[in-house]
């Protein structure tokens, strides 16, 4: 063929005629050509520069409207578009998918015209037409994947490869959107793979690289079968050939071309790789049987061999087709897509089951994930079967009868309440179930909920509202769906107020949906709830739903309900229902009694009579009625049960009387306490007990006990029972009330001394010496075996609170308690349920304990005032919280690091260090730092290359911070890793999240761009309105929208769903001011923000009053004025106005919170005007998300939280550095603040606790209790002091260096704790650069000025010592062009010293004081090294090869190559990015068609001198972080001869990947091959290398943590490990020196 096709050449006459071999985008639609003509390759290309390039150079073209690229269209050719490239559905199914399947194209087609057998019918796209209509693929999702593998003329020169195409599929994968903005989410359910010619070749080695890449891990699981239509799996001769034709055509050749020749070496490696794990796959090998036409000829493109694998379980066919027609079909009823279609088909048989089994863990997942989210205790169903089982049929039935209940069950868009009240016990619980039933069995959607007096969860106002939603979500998918993304947004509303809740989960998200049909709400009891005026209060605001909300309450009737109710009817219908006779339920107690009435013993005429008497007296209470019948059932005689008839009262009270003296009256003294024990727990408890749980609590007082339900039974008799979840609860709220209210006779339960019993118990059971042994032996197995335990390690701080005594005996229980090991064993237990929060809680109850007993002392002899029992529990109410801020994650991942870990991490003063920490038994001992008190600092970030910080955002578990350079940078906010950078490239006015952390939008001077988070892709770009600067933007309407207010006094508005319209005013009068206030003038605004749901904008100026707009309405609806003179009357409104520097706004009540430029803080509400003033300077200002705080700071660095019901300040945090920027996490227990070029994350006490605040207990409860909490103010202060800036530890001795930000450096030796300050740079600049030579003899120290100081250490003698003492050599001098140095190293002999920095090396000698030789090169940003073994040479570490250089005369040797088949992209995220380093020079690595910048980041001789460790690092076009870690032996860097020849790349030891993926900053490897690291939660970790047992989970240990807190990012870079394994740890102006037994202990 080559020989024929040379022949044409030849001939000058004769043109070239041939066809392109693989182009799906110019195959032959019918025949060789569309016209029937054959095409000559100058043709083609002709063809296609003419007709089908519309941009410049053919390149396809990114809409900025969707997360998808595609191909823009001819002009008047809209119908032959390409396909888009990425991966984009093609085809959903309407219910979950079970299987995805995704075809890839081959060489020169596309996603879709590849599939087409004539690209102008799209009904021939068979994937998306014919596909989904076969029986066996209606539940399968089909996507396409398009990458650009055309070679065609107008393309430039590509350098992607095979392996290039895999990773862009591996990211689109992974990171890819659908057309609404959802993750595509590859990897949930099974997929299969359909691949046409070299896109089989893209999809192996994409799952290839997979394998050892734990970011792409789920996806790898999920590929079950791979079908391949003519896939050349051991190439073909064309593709050479197709090369030289684009060279004679003067077109540059492709490397994805050469890829495909016969044994290349892409090839080879592919196949040799993919034969290890086919056997995992299904493999089905279509392939073609007919030549294909190129020119006037016809050829196989691919033989047989070529086209399968040959493996044992593959299935293979032929088809009947050409090259090109394999992937093209005419018809359904074509005979190849038939047999294509049968092996899809038989594909999905196989591994549907899977899906569906994927499908329900997934929904399993999602119930229990929005269940955390909505903090659901139990199952509402469980609590509706409950009730329903008291249900007798043929009752109830009356109530659907009723006028009021069949208006309010009228399916009428309109929101009402109704009221339906009767007497107690009268059935009411068992008519909302009723009720409730019929509209489920009716089909009508019904969430209902069941107020319950003794569980403190089912009197919650915030549980019903958790509930009902949770019901809702699982009645409507697309409420369910707002709430998972809701979930996101790193909300804790089991903790959160009503109010908060209420407006989220209702008010933002429901309210706003419309709904085909009304939602019904049953509400019962609600007077058993804690707050219900507070339910009505709510219900207040249903009116605005834009789905119609039809309520209806059960309830008993009282005054203060009877008044919400009638405040609530002024603003929606509301219809009562009074039953306050005994006639309305006279049918139902008449059906309990004829059918209870049926199993009592006697003659038919006396059960008549008893009947009779029954349902006279009962009165309409059904409970009496239950309970009555339930007694004469048991009797054994007539007389019997007339004897009882005549004995039972028909007034309540005087039954439970009856029953209680039916118990104390019982013979056995035994008994009657055990019925008071049982009533103890059951009525003072905090919850209800399980059997078991009870069973255990009775212990040891009352033995095991072998029926406990019937002891309950006979014990108690009727006044408790055991529902259906096996808890012990009093049968009714009326039996409870009595038992607990004192009687004229003896008070049967006394609840203080009920508390008091059940506290002493609690702790008793957490105070067993032998708990701690327990849980060693199985500590995960005590939830089930002792679950009591669990009861009092969370509930004995509920009986010491309400014991309202602070008595001698509860202080000698806690000082029992805390002075012991119990404490650690009690939060074993905590972090054990996850629960650490109870931690908080026990130091708020402790507080009002110490309170009680300090005015208790002043009644007291001051001897018996226990004062230093009192202090000891006051020092542990500040360590339980600092416990949750500083180790929370480390508790919960590890709880037994409570014993030997967290005490030595604790500061020297803290009770918990000086209680447990012991040296001899501790675990890691801390020196070199003084430790001495807690902080409120939880981390310091800063920004990379001194860059300001501008501006803060926290969203969700993400924290942005915006630079003055117009970069962001993002961290997780759980462990401050950093997630992704987005570089604007221009300075930038504005930026926000959206409440989920996953948009991102920052508003430059040009451009606006719309941002993917974590994923950093940039999904759109604006551009600005001319002359217009942002000072406020936000994102609105559930993300479609975003708003911005300008300095033009415009406000703008953004659709996300269609950006290329760009930005549109939303009101031509908004802001548009045209009133007229005296001595006013409106001039540029001085400040801008929106409300939480961007209804409305603020706008303050400096010669006008701050107002409020409506956006809707274009209006103003208010004007901030005050008096000029501050007055204390707050609340009266004020006749003038004054400049409001900075304002925000309260999120929940609609305040405005601002600064007056005359020092004063104020709120203010735009609606009802009211205001209230603060005399207290500050300059910014930030509101929580619940509403509840702000936050202000002013210039002399002080930060002041505020409680803003209260309007006053409750901490101060006090520093001489300027803040200039604000902001709280969702949670709201922590703020962060900008300083300089770092971002602060501060968690005091105050915040912490104020975050577990409990809602009101009830409606009637005073405000003192919260007053209480807000008394006094608690102060910190930041202390000044020069950051520790390098650490540098000296081999094979126990010194150490620290140069600071003073340019001090100081030795200190970790043996004998001495510190000495050797020297200091005059220019006060901070040392950037400490080396020690490897003898440990001489130090040379950098400053950032480029200023060297060398020396070496002498010993000196003195008395009964030896000291050392830095003696200085000549400075060296070398010529830096202006820059500062890179990196400095000696030589093996301690004689010459290299220095490099940008662009230039030197060598110095250190005896001539002279410069050696001198280099320059681009090609020196590296990390250099002495030679291991060859002490003339040096070593420059880069991420593709070694440089090797001579000492004598920096002449270079040959490289050494660094073998490339490690996994080069494993993206993680890192702590820091702020290394300083120029990316255009440093090697572009490419992940599909995302480029890579690499740098090495980190290169050392390990401790034990075996291997070289070596890092790199380097950022994704997107933003994303890339760390990749290698070792070396150093037996195996054997320089390479001087001709080059036999060079063999550098192989590297293996590092498992899911060992990989933790490592965060590596240490050092140590003696027996240990490789030391920290992990992304700065645990100290090792790794055996040589470890056969690479999956086991103890095959990394994790020794110890470095507390965050503790150090800073870029200090967190300076970390360092000594030969002994001690790790160096900067924290401020010291170094923390770690020491550990590494050799046995690990957790």
């Amino acid at each position: 063929m080559f020989k024929r096709l040379r022949e044409r050449r030849s001939g000058s006459s004769r043109r070239l005629q041939s066809e392109t071999v693989w182009s799906d985008t110019l195959a032959p639609s019918r025949s060789g050509s569309r016209d029937g003509r054959k095409l000559s390759v100058g043709s083609i290309f002709s063809d296609w520069t003419r007709k089908r390039s519309p941009t410049p150079n053919g390149v396809r073209t990114t809409s900025p409207s969707s997360g998808h690229r595609h191909a823009s269209p001819p002009p008047g050719q809209a119908a032959q578009t390409l396909g888009p490239l990425g991966l984009h559905v093609v085809h959903r199914p309407e219910t979950a998918p079970l299987l995805d399947v995704i075809f890839v194209h081959g060489l020169g087609g596309d996603s879709r015209r590849t599939w087409s057998k004539d690209p102008d019918e799209p009904n021939l796209f068979w994937p998306q037409h014919w596909l989904p209509s076969e029986p066996e693929m209606g539940r399968v999702r089909i996507l396409s994947f398009g990458y650009n593998a055309s070679f065609l003329p107008g393309r430039p020169k590509s350098i992607y490869r095979i392996a290039d195409f895999a990773k862009e599929l591996l990211y689109e994968m992974k990171f890819s959107k659908d057309r609404d903005g959802n993750d595509i989410m590859i990897g949930r359910v099974p997929t299969i793979f359909v691949a046409h010619s070299m896109g089989g070749l893209v999809v192996k080695k994409a799952y290839l690289l997979g394998q050892n890449d734990e970011t792409y891990q789920d996806i790898i699981r999920s590929i079950s079968a791979m079908v391949f239509l003519a896939t050349p799996h051991r190439g073909t001769d064309l593709a050479e050939t197709l090369n030289r034709l684009l060279t004679i055509f003067f077109q540059p050749s492709r490397d994805f071309i050469s890829d495909l020749e016969k044994s290349s070496t892409s090839l080879e490696e592919i196949n040799d790789q993919f034969r290890h794990i086919a056997p995992k796959l299904s493999i089905w090998s279509f392939y073609e049987t007919l030549a294909t036409p190129i020119g006037p000829m016809k050829l196989m493109v691919l033989e047989k061999d070529s086209s399968i694998l040959g493996y044992t379980k593959e299935i293979s066919r032929p088809l009947d087709a050409d090259h090109h027609g394999v992937c093209k079909f005419s018809s359904p009823e074509d005979s190849n897509y038939v047999s294509v279609r049968n092996a899809l088909s038989s594909l999905v048989k196989q591994f549907r089951s899977g899906g569906q089994t994927a499908v329900d863990i997934r929904k399993s997942r999602a119930t229990k994930d929005l269940e955390d989210f909505l903090a659901i205790s139990s199952n509402p169903e469980d609590d509706l079967s409950s009730v329903r089982r008291w249900w007798i049929p043929g009752t109830c039935d009356w109530l659907l009868q009723e006028p009021g209940i069949r208006s309010w069950l009228a399916i009428k868009q309109e929101s009402c309440v109704t009221w339906f009240h009767a007497p107690p016990a009268t059935g009411k619980s068992t008519l909302s179930a009723h009720i409730v039933n019929h509209l489920h069995e009716s089909g009508i959607t019904c969430q209902y909920f069941f107020f319950k007096f003794d569980d403190s969860n089912k009197r919650s106002l915030s549980a019903f509202l958790r509930s009902i939603a949770y019901q809702i979500a699982k009645d409507i998918p697309t409420f369910k769906q707002r709430l998972v993304e809701l979930s996101s947004e790193g909300l804790n509303l089991e903790k959160a107020e009503s109010s908060f809740v209420w407006k989220k989960l209702f008010k933002s998200v429901l309210f706003a949906m419309t709904l085909n049909l009304p939602l019904y709400w049953v509400v019962d009891a609600l007077d058993e709830s804690d707050s219900p005026k507070a339910l009505l209060e709510l219900l207040r605001s249903i009116a605005d739903s834009q789905t119609p909300l039809r309520i209806l309450v059960i309830s008993r009737k009282t005054e203060s309900l009877s008044l919400a109710f009638g405040r609530l009817a002024s603003s929606l219908p509301l219809e009562l229902i009074e039953k306050d006779g005994s006639e309305f339920n006279s049918v139902d107690i008449h059906t309990l009694v004829e059918k209870e009435i049926k199993h009592m013993r006697g003659r038919d005429e006396f059960r008549r009579k008893v009947a009779q008497i029954v349902k006279s007296r009962a009165q309409g209470n059904f409970l009496w009625a239950r309970l009555v019948l339930e007694d004469i059932v048991n009797c054994h005689s007539e007389a019997a049960i007339q004897e009882a008839l005549d004995n039972v009262p028909s007034d309540m009270n005087k039954l439970y009387r009856r029953m209680e003296l039916a118990i104390l009256n019982n013979p056995r003294p035994a008994t009657v306490a055990l019925a008071k024990a049982l009533f103890q727990w059951t009525i003072c408890g905090s919850r209800l007990l399980t059997l078991k749980e009870l069973s255990q609590a009775l212990k040891p007082e009352f033995p095991e006990i072998l029926d406990l339900r019937r002891t309950i039974q006979d014990v108690c008799g009727q006044f408790m029972i055991v529902n259906d979840a096996g808890q012990v609860t009093v049968v009714h709220q009326t039996a409870r009330d009595y038992l607990i209210k004192s009687s004229d006779n003896e008070s049967f339960l006394d609840l203080m001394e009920g508390q008091r019993e059940l506290f002493i118990k609690s702790i008793s059971v957490l105070c067993d010496t032998g708990l701690r042994m327990k849980f060693t032996r199985d500590q995960h197995a005590l939830r089930s075996t002792e679950p009591f335990l669990f009861y009092a390690a969370t509930s004995w701080m509920f009986h010491l609170r309400n014991m309202r005594v602070a008595s001698d005996e509860a202080l000698d229980m806690l000082i029992k308690l805390f002075q012991d090991l119990s404490i650690l064993t009690w939060i074993h237990a905590l972090a054990l349920l996850g629960r650490l929060e109870m931690l908080v809680k026990a130091s708020k109850v402790l507080t009002t304990f110490i309170s009680n007993r300090r005015k208790l002392n002043s009644t007291k002899n001051p001897l018996l005032h226990r004062l230093s029992d009192i202090d000891l529990l006051e020092r542990w109410t500040i360590d339980l919280v600092k416990v949750v801020g500083k180790f929370s994650r480390q508790l919960l991942s590890s709880p037994s690091a409570v014993y030997k870990l967290i005490p030595a991490l604790c500061p020297k003063h803290s009770i918990l260090h000086q209680q447990f920490h012991r040296l001899d038994l501790a675990e890691v001992v801390v020196q070199g730092i003084s430790h001495t008190s807690w902080n409120d600092n939880l981390a310091k970030i800063a920004l990379p290359n001194g860059e300001q910080a501008w501006n803060v955002a926290c969203a969700a578990h993400n924290l942005a911070v915006l630079g003055s350079a117009g970069t962001v940078y993002i961290w997780d906010s759980s462990n401050f890793i950093g997630i992704c950078t987005l570089r604007h490239r221009e300075p930038v006015t504005a930026f926000c999240m959206n409440s989920k952390g996953s948009k991102l939008v920052t508003y430059g001077l040009r451009n606006t761009k719309l941002w993917s988070v974590p994923s950093g892709q940039l999904v759109s770009c604006i551009p600005n309105p001319v002359d217009s600067k942002a000072m406020s933007i936000t994102f609105a309407e559930s993300d479609t929208k975003i708003l911005t207010g300008s300095d033009d006094r415009s406000i703008r508005c953004l659709h996300t769903s269609d950006p290329k319209a760009g930005w549109q005013i939303v009101n031509d009068n908004l802001l548009k001011e045209n009133s007229q206030v005296e001595g006013t003038v409106v001039n540029s605004p001085m400040c801008m923000a929106f409300n939480g749901d961007g209804t409305q904008v603020g706008v303050s100026y400096r010669g006008f009053p701050l107002s409020v707009w409506a956006l809707n309405e274009g209006c103003c609806i208010g004007r901030c004025k005050r008096a000029k003179a501050f007055r204390n009357d707050y609340a009266r409104p004020s006749a003038s106005w004054f400049a409001v520097d900075r304002f925000a706004w309260n999120p929940m009540s609609g305040h405005v919170i601002g600064l007056y430029r005359d020092g004063c803080v104020f709120k203010w509400h735009p609606v009802t005007d009211e205001n209230q003033e603060a005399r207290s300077a500050a300059d910014e200002i930030a509101a929580s998300p619940d509403g509840k705080l702000f936050v202000t700071s002013n210039s002399d660095g002080t930060v002041r939280v505020w409680h803003f019901a209260h309007f006053t300040v409750i901490y101060q945090l006090s520093s001489s550095d300027l803040v200039t920027g604000l902001a709280f996490s969702p949670d709201c227990r922590r703020f962060y603040d900008l300083r300089g070029c770092s971002v602060n994350a501060w968690e005091p006490n105050s915040l912490i606790r104020f975050s577990e605040t409990e809602e009101s207990i009830s409606d009637a409860a005073s405000e003192d209790q919260s007053s209480a909490l807000m008394s006094h103010t608690s102060e910190a202060s930041l202390d000044q002091y020069e950051a520790a800036t390098v650490v540098a530890t000296a081999p094979g001795s126990t010194w150490y260096c620290v140069g600071n930000e003073e340019g001090a450096v100081c030795l200190s030796d970790t043996r004998t704790h001495e510190v000495v300050e050797i020297f200091r740079f005059l220019n006060y600049l901070s040392v950037s650069h400490l080396v020690w030579s490897q003898d440990a003899t001489h130090l040379v120290a950098a400053d950032l000025g480029g200023d060297i100081c060398a020396g070496r250490l002498v010993s000196v003698s003195a008395e009964n010592s030896c000291k050392s003492e830095f003696k200085p050599l000549a400075n060296p001098k070398v010529d830096l062009d202006g820059h500062g140095i890179r990196q400095m190293l000696f030589n093996d002999s301690s004689t010459s010293l290299l220095i490099i920095s940008e662009g230039r090396g030197h060598i110095w000698s250190l005896h001539n004081a002279t410069v050696i030789a001198s280099l320059f090169d681009q090609d020196l940003n590296r990390r250099w090294l002495q030679h291991p073994t060859h002490h003339s040479l040096f070593l420059g570490f880069g991420v593709i090869d070694i440089r090797v250089f001579q000492w004598q005369d920096f002449s270079e040797l040959p490289p050494i190559s660094i073998q490339n088949d490690r996994p080069q992209y494993d993206i993680h995220s890192s702590l820091d990015s702020s290394e300083d380093y120029d990316h255009s020079l440093e090697p572009t690595m490419t992940v599909g068609q995302y480029d890579l910048n690499l740098i090495v980041n980190r290169a050392m001789l390990t401790q034990d001198r075996r291997y070289v460790l070596f890092q790199t690092k380097g950022l994704t076009s997107h933003g994303r972080t890339v760390k990749q870690v290698m070792a070396f032996n150093t037996s195996s860097l054997v320089p390479d001869r001087e001709d080059g020849a036999g060079s063999t790349p550098l192989s590297h030891v293996s590092i498992p990947p899911d060992v990989h993926s933790r490592i965060e900053i590596p240490l050092g490897i140590l003696p027996r091959s240990r490789l030391a690291f920290l992990d992304q939660d700065l645990w100290f970790c090792t790794f055996r290398l040589d470890s056969t047992h690479h999956h086991d989970d103890k095959a990394v240990q994790r020794h110890y943590f470095v507390p965050r807190d503790w150090t800073s990012t870029e200090g967190m870079e300076q970390c360092c490990m000594m030969e002994d394994g001690s790790l160096l740890c900067p924290r401020d102006d010291k170094v923390a020196v770690f020491r550990a037994n590494l050799e046995g202990f690990g957790l």
